[in-house]
């Protein structure tokens, strides 16, 4: 029987090295909060009169479910300090990256040719060049 993954994916924000997690605590508050999981795109759509704030808060939710035990919760603002109209696509890509992630038992799904890199290293490479 081989290790259970923790599921965690890493990403890098200014400069700074943060795991996402969608454990089943934060599966719960998407349904409530979107109506399911799989209503996750919807959320992100240009036309969901919303999608800033719930970029936000679902960030925020994932980093917080992702920290170790004892770490300081972040709060809604100081992960909005971290996104900007320069990196917001990488970071809608890095979550949705992690949702497959974590869905996939940490398993990292390899690119195809011409795909984009949305691997763990992937993730912290393209976000933290913005």
């Amino acid at each position: 029987m081989s290790a259970i993954k923790d599921g965690r994916m890493p990403v890098e924000l200014n400069g700074k090295t943060y795991y996402l997690l969608f454990s089943l605590n934060a599966l719960d508050e998407m349904q409530d909060r979107f109506g399911g999981y799989d209503k996750l795109d919807k959320a992100f759509d240009q036309s969901n009169p919303t999608m800033i704030k719930d970029l936000r808060w679902l960030l925020t939710l994932i980093i917080n479910e992702g920290m170790e035990e004892g770490e300081t919760p972040l709060t809604e603002q100081q992960v909005g300090k971290l996104i900007h109209i320069g990196n917001l696509p990488q970071i809608k890509d890095a979550i949705f990256s992690a949702f497959v992630y974590s869905t996939n038992g940490g398993e990292e799904k390899e690119a195809a040719d011409g795909e984009a890199d949305t691997t763990a290293e992937g993730n912290r490479v393209a976000v933290q060049d913005e």
